[in-house]
């Protein structure tokens, strides 16, 4: 069948669908367009630069904030792989990983570095993503980078300081700290040289204490130059107290000869920041010749905080010096101390015993005299000479050397001799006792025997020294409660253990009024054994406590100080024996220690007590509160 000519409706039919084609067709462009110029929008509105590339690697787009970044435009860049912008020893590894990525079909992300146009380095991160049709099929590959070279040179410099605090510790000596800091600044700031350079204020030069070189052989030139104040740039830091950085020498560099001479390379650039010690400058810290880029803001920032740790040292090992030398100075005087109070005690105790015995002998032929009141002033003399006498047993506790030089040369001396003196004696006195006695004081003074611990059950020891020297305070009236629990023994040689004993009770007994208490105890206590006294007297000011195992520290105020006979009440101790307490706690292995509450009537030194319970009560309120002064001295050996 004939196929019959479209009618004129059905032409204007056609039409019609036609131009509805047309107008959607036309609306479709027109969103694309729209959504294309929207993304370009997008791209050129990002902070970021951003990169596009056809499958072939060439750029055919580039947004303006890579420009900004990297100052190369779109025209300069259009077509070509950009190998402009990319360190030639890096091109290779982009075109690697891309191939890579292709195949896998994931995201590229990366750090690296790239060129600005002005011949700049920048460290970015980089991201690779690729574009795709509506097939899947991809079309273009966008880059989009980052610059992080500040967050990572704060980063370098963040850890540099970090490594720099931490090394602190571990260079006590200046000379290599400040060689380990030379070496971190060259490395942060990728520089040639980095110098310490010190200022001699009498001299008005510049000396090195310390450089990092690229060449060893320079560095060691460089460390023993001085170079005058106005022969440096540094000089002009010095002066102004502010830090410089000088792009470029050249203009200075006719001024500045000499020093590049003696220094042994060109000076071209340069980072100076003074070294601040309070309210002066002791010199300049450098950095010389950058090898990238040039001298900023940052680099300004990171040096002047490493020159705070600088100065800071360098001041630190001055005062570390000058303390040495006080140290050593101290030690010499303290040596001489010793030798003087040594050679003083052994110059007491022979006229001493002279005395006593001069005494002795004057109170026998005395006895003849009807009169019998030279007693009082002989035992009032024997009383205060044995008293000297004590003192100076303290005090050769106290300063004794083990086994000093001149003690064995004396004893070894006196030993050959001493059979000739006893017979030189016997030729004149007859054998007898005085010979003895004679040769028994030789012996115990010049050949003193090395005490040997042993093991001393401390309860026994302390009930039998307590029996004896109740006998010499039976005059007090004073409430002492023993309590001596059996316990571990102590190893202790026991004439240094009688010593302290009766030192402890003794200063007890003296520092309690009558009527007080005393309480004298000995028990297990920790893995080992205690000893325990404890007076309900004056108690110790907390100044004095302080000083209390210092040696000759009266806790009585100077001007009511006297010296009464052993046992009274404010006797008036020699403040020597808790000294030698805490050297017998070094020597044999013990603690000691002390606590103390002065009395709420007497809170001073100055303040005196009248002695007794009975006589504070009336001198007080009439509702007494009672003494509550309380002084606890406490001797621990170990099991």
């Amino acid at each position: 069948m004939k196929q019959s000519d479209p009618t004129y409706q059905d032409l204007e039919n056609r039409i019609q669908d036609l131009e509805e084609q047309l107008t959607s067709l036309q609306s479709c462009t027109d969103d694309a367009l729209s959504a294309r110029n929207a993304y370009q929008g997008f791209l050129e509105f990002l902070p970021y630069p951003v990169l596009v590339r056809d499958l072939n690697e060439k750029i055919t787009y580039l947004n303006p904030a890579f420009t900004r970044t990297f100052k190369w435009t779109l025209d300069e860049l259009e077509g070509t792989q950009g190998k402009q912008y990319v360190p030639p020893y890096l091109r290779t590894q982009l075109n690697t990983k891309i191939k890579a990525m292709l195949n896998s079909d994931s995201d590229l992300r990366m750090s690296t570095r790239r060129l600005t146009k002005d011949g700049r380095t920048l460290k970015v991160a980089l991201r690779v993503g690729i574009q795709k049709d509506r097939n899947g099929s991809p079309t273009s590959l966008i880059t989009v980078l980052r610059d992080i070279t500040m967050e990572d040179r704060i980063d370098k410099n963040r850890e540099a300081m970090n490594r720099i605090s931490m090394a602190l510790p571990q260079y006590p000596e200046l000379p290599k700290l400040l060689s380990y800091i030379t070496m971190e600044i060259k490395d942060l700031l990728k520089v040639q040289v980095a110098n310490v350079v010190l200022l001699d204020e009498t001299s008005e030069e510049f000396y090195f204490l310390s450089s990092a070189h690229d060449d060893p052989y320079t560095q060691k030139k460089i460390e023993k130059l001085r170079l005058s104040v106005d022969d440096m740039i540094s000089g002009q830091v010095l002066k102004t107290g502010k830090p410089m950085i000088v792009i470029e020498t050249s203009d200075l560099s006719r001024s500045y000869q000499l020093r590049d001479q003696k220094l042994g390379y060109e000076v071209k650039n340069v980072l100076l920041v003074p070294l601040r010690i309070q309210d002066r400058i002791i010199g300049v810290l450098t950095a010389d010749n950058k090898k990238e880029g040039q001298f900023d803001q940052t680099d300004l920032e990171t040096l002047s905080t490493i020159a705070g740790t600088v100065a800071l040292s360098i001041e630190n090992a001055r005062v570390n010096e000058e303390l040495r030398k006080t140290y050593e100075d101290l030690k010499a005087l303290n040596s001489a101390k010793d030798k003087m109070i040594n050679h003083l005690s052994h110059e007491l105790k022979t006229p001493l015993a002279i005395m006593l015995s001069s005494v002795s002998v004057l109170s026998r032929r005395l006895e003849t005299l009807p009169d019998r009141h030279w007693e009082q002033t002989l035992d009032r003399i024997k009383r205060n000479l044995k008293r000297i006498l004590e003192i100076q047993y303290e005090v050769d506790d106290i300063v004794k050397q083990k086994n000093p030089l001149h003690r064995n040369v004396f004893s070894l001396v006196l030993e050959q001799c001493a059979d000739e003196i006893a017979s030189l004696v016997a030729e004149h006195t007859g054998e007898g006792e005085v010979v003895q006695k004679v040769r028994g004081v030789i012996e115990d003074t010049f050949f003193p025997k090395d005490l040997e611990s042993e093991n001393i059950e401390l309860d026994r020891f302390v009930h039998e020294r307590l029996q004896i020297l109740e006998k010499q305070f039976t005059h007090r009236r004073l409430d002492i409660t023993p309590r001596l629990e059996p316990s571990f023994p102590v190893k202790i040689p026991a004439e240094p253990l009688r010593k302290m004993i009766d030192g402890l009770i003794r200063n007890a007994v003296e520092n309690t009024p009558d009527g007080g208490d005393i309480v004298i105890r000995v028990a297990p206590q920790e893995q080992g054994t205690g000893f325990i006294i404890t007076d309900h007297g004056t108690g110790i000011t907390p100044d004095a406590q302080k000083h209390i195992f210092e040696g000759f520290l009266s806790t009585q105020d100077t001007l009511q100080y006297s010296s009464k006979r052993p046992f009274d009440f404010n006797a008036g101790g020699k403040g020597a024996d808790l000294l030698r307490m805490k050297i017998f706690s070094e020597r044999y292995n013990f603690k000691i220690g002390l606590s103390s509450t002065r009395c709420r009537h007497i809170p001073e030194n100055a303040d005196s007590c009248p002695g007794s319970t009975e006589q504070c009560r009336q001198l007080s309120l009439p509702n007494w509160p009672g003494c509550n002064g309380t002084t606890t001295v406490t001797l621990w050996f170990p099991a």
